[in-house]
């Protein structure tokens, strides 16, 4: 660096020590002169003590201002015939009467009038159907387990529904259809017939053993009746969807509590296959009857299958003499489609003990253990009881419902 840029450095300094300095003189300048005018010093805020000088107090003592006292409530002294000319100063303050303005009343509580209780509601069951909304049936269809839409006519219409109901089967939900006649009386509506209807109820299965009625399945089935309305004519009506959503839901969690299939087996105890002839003997001793694909099956007096009886490997087909053992049997039993299935469960148990003891087999569960009457009098008492809650809900075993439900 040159000596010139030395200096320049040096000068600045200096300059900025003079600025300095001169602010620092006026500051002491300016103080001194304010006390000068107001007579009193200022302590540091930091640096004074707990105790008030008299200035301070001076200053506190002060009256204030008369429009702060505005707000204050002041007697009204009212004077007697005697003391009227009287001077202020002899005013017999002590015989006067002093009149406070009113006190305002202070609020009184008053009870609300006694509310009558309202009546306890009982609790919804957890696997009871909600409450229905929109569309009731009014023919043959059941809205306890049906998604219900209606199509009316303004007169009776004679159309054809088979494009419909082809276009409907792809929803994989079973499907019904009812058309109500011009006197009133109700049937199913047959896909070629053209009838005169008008109104023509159809329905989605709630549930079924695939699982609920979905959303996309009632948008689905919606919008075809809509499309066919648009193109045939007809007022559509559609049920609630977030209320058969929530229905579908309910009644599958039902329908997967009880949905059951009670199977006994058979197998051999000495690791010999069983004849088939004395299985074809016995079994049609007991009253079960051969099925095309092998199987026996008992059914009760109106048709309906109580339980079946199966071979472990290939079916016997009826008549079919080329096979002449088979290595072990199994019996059974689908809770909910059978109307009396207790009675059902005792016969298929003691078929099952007379089978094991005819062959020379032992009778186990499907997990491999063996059974006894014990055992299976505590199995019996589980069917009891699902079965009395099956009919608590309004979905007998082996009534129209259940077996609609558990086809």
């Amino acid at each position: 660096m040159t000596s010139l840029q030395y200096s320049l450095i040096a000068l600045g300094v200096g300059l900025v020590a003079a600025m300095f300095l001169y602010n620092l003189w006026q500051e002491r300048r300016s103080r001194k002169q304010a006390e000068r005018i107001f007579g009193l010093r200022q302590k540091d805020p930091i640096l004074q003590d707990d105790s008030v000088s008299q200035e301070e107090v001076s200053l506190r003592d002060v009256s204030p201002p008369e429009h702060l006292s505005d707000s204050r409530i002041e007697p009204r002294i009212h004077l007697t015939d005697e003391d009227e000319g009287l001077e202020p100063d002899d005013w017999p303050l002590p015989a006067a009467t002093v009149e406070m303005p009113p006190a305002e009343p202070e609020p009184r509580f008053v009870a609300p009038p006694p509310v009558e209780p309202e009546p306890p509601v009982a609790a919804p069951s957890r696997t009871s159907p909600p409450s229905r909304t929109g569309v009731e049936p009014e023919g043959p269809l059941d809205g306890a387990i049906e998604y219900v839409a209606r199509l009316r006519y303004a007169q009776p219409t004679a159309l054809v529904f088979a494009t419909l109901l082809d276009n409907m089967r792809r929803i994989s939900k079973p499907i019904r259809l009812f058309g109500r006649r011009e006197d009133g009386t109700w049937e199913p509506v047959l896909a070629h017939a053209a009838r005169p209807y008008d109104t023509v109820e159809l329905s989605l299965l709630l549930a079924d053993r695939s699982g609920p009625l979905s959303e996309v399945q009632i948008d689905t089935f919606c919008r075809r009746l809509y499309e066919f309305a648009t193109e045939h004519g007809g007022a559509v009506s559609c049920q609630d969807k977030a209320v058969a959503l929530e229905q579908a839901r309910v009644l599958d969690s039902f329908c997967a509590e009880v949905d059951m299939l009670i199977g006994l087996n058979v197998v051999s105890s000495s690791g010999l296959d069983f004849p088939s002839q004395d299985i074809h003997d016995l079994a049609t001793a007991s009253g079960l009857t051969q099925g095309g694909d092998g199987t026996y099956g008992l059914r009760d007096g109106q048709g309906r299958q109580l339980f079946t009886l199966a071979t472990h490997n290939e079916m016997l087909a009826a008549g079919d003499e080329s096979i002449q053992s088979v290595q072990g049997l199994s019996l059974l039993f689908d809770v909910p489609r059978v109307a009396d299935g207790l009675a059902a469960f005792d016969r298929m148990a003691g078929l099952g003990f007379e089978l094991a003891a005819r062959l020379g087999g032992q009778l186990v569960d499907d997990g491999g253990r063996p059974v006894s009457r014990d055992s299976l009098a505590k199995d019996r008492q589980r069917l009891e009881m699902i079965y009395a809650r099956m009919a608590q809900l309004g979905i007998p075993a082996g009534g129209e419902r259940a077996l609609r439900l558990f086809a």
